[in-house]
């Protein structure tokens, strides 16, 4: 995981009311996985500690690592549509 979180993606979730800044990125843990009810994997191929318990589903996007708030926006609709899709109407 990265030593902070993206200062871009934190900017554009701060656009829709919610303030990330103080949260620290970690590993994905078994018991995480064993929690919850859908996990999403946004690289797919990506190695995971453990079986998920829930659904589980895999998304290819973008990595946005050195990306500016105007370039993350438009992945940030992206994701938030996705979900809207996929998951909030089942």
């Amino acid at each position: 995981p990265a030593d902070a979180v993206n200062p871009a993606i934190a900017a554009t979730i701060a656009e829709l009311g919610l303030d990330i800044t103080d949260r620290t990125p970690r590993a994905v843990t078994p018991d995480d996985l064993a929690a919850a009810d859908i996990v999403i994997a946004m690289k797919p191929g990506l190695s995971l500690p453990a079986a998920p318990a829930g659904r589980f589903l895999e998304w290819s996007f973008p990595d946005p690592t050195d990306w500016s708030p105007e370039n993350v926006r438009p992945l940030r609709d992206a994701v938030t549509a996705r979900l809207q899709e996929e998951i909030l109407t089942r």
